[in-house]
C-alpha cells in the first residue's frame, strides 16, 4: 500500500475544521444573584466553558460565553438582588433581548448567506432558583411565564438543595410545580462526602442533562454532548450512532468504484479525521498537546497493516454483503466496514483513557492505550460482534 506519513497531515487544522462543523446550541442561563448559575455551568460543562473574565457583553445585563473549542454558547443574565431597583428592570431586559434575537431570526436582511435560523435563536433556558432562599419569588414566576410564552423550552434548576430539610424541599417543589408549571431538577454542588451521600437519592443532574438533550434539535445535540464534563456514556453513544457512521459513509464514497489494495491509503485521511473527532468528543484533545499527533501516527502506521491482516484473516467474510471481491480490491463494504471497526477501536480506547483520566484521576501512559495491538484486538472484536448483530 502507498505510504502516508503523519507529516502529511495537519492535525491542528483538522481539529479546527471539526470544531467549525459542529453546530452549537445557545443556552440562556437566568436567575437572581446568588442562585448558583456559575456553579451549575461549571458542574455540567467544566469551568473552562465560562471562565470569569472571558465573557463578551452583548447587551446591558447579558454576557455571552463562547470558546472556539467548546460545543455550546452560554448567555448569562446579570443577577438581581431581591428588593432592589434592579429587580424591576430584570424581566424587561431579558424580554427585550429575547425579542431582539427572535426578530433577527425572522428578518432576512439581518442574516448573511450562510446563516440559519438555528444559529441565532435561544434553544433552551435554564432558570436557576436557589433553595437557600426557601421561596419562589414573583419575579421568578413572571420571567419563567414570559419565556414560556415565547415558545422557548424552559426548565428550573433548583440549586443548593443541601440548604433544605425534607419538608422545605417538598414545599419548594410544590411552588415550582404549581406557579412556574415547568419541569425542574434538584441540584447541589456540595463537596462534603456526608452531605453528598445524604443527597444521593435527591440529585437530578443526569435528568437535567437528558432534558437538555431531548429539547435540542437533532443537529445541535453533538455540540452539547461534546461540551459536557464527564457523561462518557452519552459521548460513547453519540460517537457510535452518529460520528462513526459519518466517516464510514465517507470511506464508502471513496471506494464507490472499487480501488486496488495499493490505493487503500486514500482511506487514511478519513480515518485520521474520524479518530481526532472521537478524541475531541471525549475531551482528550485538550488533555495533551501531542496526543492528536500520537493517535494520528498510530492510525497512519497501522491502517495498511491492519487492513492487510483483516483481509488475510477473512474477517470481512463475517459481514453480509462483502461477497468475494476482497482479494485485490477494496469495495464500499470493505472500506466502510474497516473504517467502522477502526472507529469502534479508537472510541473504546478513548473511552478507557477518559475514564482513567477524568473519572479516576489517574496519570496514564498514552502509548499503553494507543498502539497497534490494542487497535487490532478491538477491531477483531467489532467484526465478531457484527457477525451476530
Amino acid at each position: 500500500m502507498k505510504d502516508y506519513r503523519p507529516d502529511d497531515f495537519d492535525f491542528n487544522k483538522t481539529l479546527g475544521e471539526i470544531s467549525a462543523e459542529i453546530k452549537k446550541p445557545n443556552i440562556l442561563v437566568c436567575g437572581a444573584t446568588g442562585a448558583g448559575k456559575s456553579s451549575v455551568v461549571n458542574y455540567v460543562f467544566g469551568a473552562a466553558v465560562a471562565q470569569i473574565g472571558h465573557g463578551i457583553p452583548v447587551t446591558r445585563g447579558i454576557t455571552k460565553y463562547q470558546r472556539a473549542d467548546a460545543g455550546v454558547v452560554l448567555y448569562d443574565t446579570e443577577g438581581y438582588e431581591i428588593g432592589t431597583e434592579k429587580i424591576s428592570k430584570y424581566k424587561a431586559n431579558v424580554e427585550g433581548w429575547v425579542n431582539e434575537r427572535s426578530n433577527a431570526d425572522n428578518n432576512p436582511s439581518k442574516k448573511d448567506e450562510t446563516s440559519h435560523d438555528l444559529i441565532n435563536q435561544i434553544h433552551e433556558v435554564w432558570y436557576c432558583i436557589s433553595a437557600g432562599n426557601k421561596r419562589v419569588t414573583d419575579m421568578d414566576i413572571d420571567v419563567i411565564q414570559m419565556l414560556k410564552a415565547k415558545k422557548l423550552p424552559v426548565t428550573v434548576v433548583l440549586t443548593q438543595i443541601d440548604n433544605l430539610d425534607a419538608e422545605e424541599l417538598v414545599a419548594m417543589e410544590a411552588a415550582i410545580r404549581n406557579d412556574c408549571q415547568v419541569e425542574f431538577f434538584r441540584t447541589s454542588v456540595a463537596t462534603d462526602p456526608a452531605v453528598t451521600a445524604a443527597l444521593q437519592d435527591y440529585l437530578q443532574w443526569e435528568d437535567l442533562i437528558r432534558w437538555a438533550i431531548d429539547h435540542l434539535d437533532e443537529s445541535l445535540r453533538e455540540g452539547f454532548i461534546s461540551a459536557l464534563k464527564g457523561n462518557l456514556g452519552a459521548k460513547k453513544r453519540l460517537i457510535n450512532h452518529k460520528i462513526i457512521p459519518l466517516y464510514t459513509s465517507g470511506a464508502a464514497g471513496v471506494a464507490l468504484t472499487p480501488i486496488p489494495f495499493s490505493d487503500a491509503a486514500l482511506l487514511v485521511p478519513i480515518q485520521i479525521k474520524m479518530s481526532l473527532h472521537i478524541m475531541k468528543t471525549y475531551g482528550l484533545d485538550q488533555k495533551l498537546g501531542n496526543l492528536s499527533s500520537l493517535v494520528g501516527s498510530v492510525v497512519v502506521s497501522e491502517s495498511g497493516r491492519l487492513l492487510a491482516q483483516t483481509l488475510s484473516a477473512n474477517l470481512f467474510k463475517l459481514i453480509p454483503g462483502v461477497g468475494t471481491a476482497i482479494g485485490t480490491t477494496v469495495n464500499t463494504v470493505v472500506a466502510s466496514s474497516f473504517t467502522a471497526a477502526m472507529g469502534y477501536a479508537i472510541s473504546e480506547i478513548c473511552f478507557r483513557c477518559a475514564t482513567a483520566v477524568f473519572e479516576e484521576g489517574k496519570e496514564i501512559v498514552w502509548t499503553d492505550y494507543f498502539n497497534g495491538e490494542n487497535i487490532a484486538g478491538l477491531m477483531a472484536e467489532w467484526f465478531k460482534v457484527s457477525r451476530h448483530g
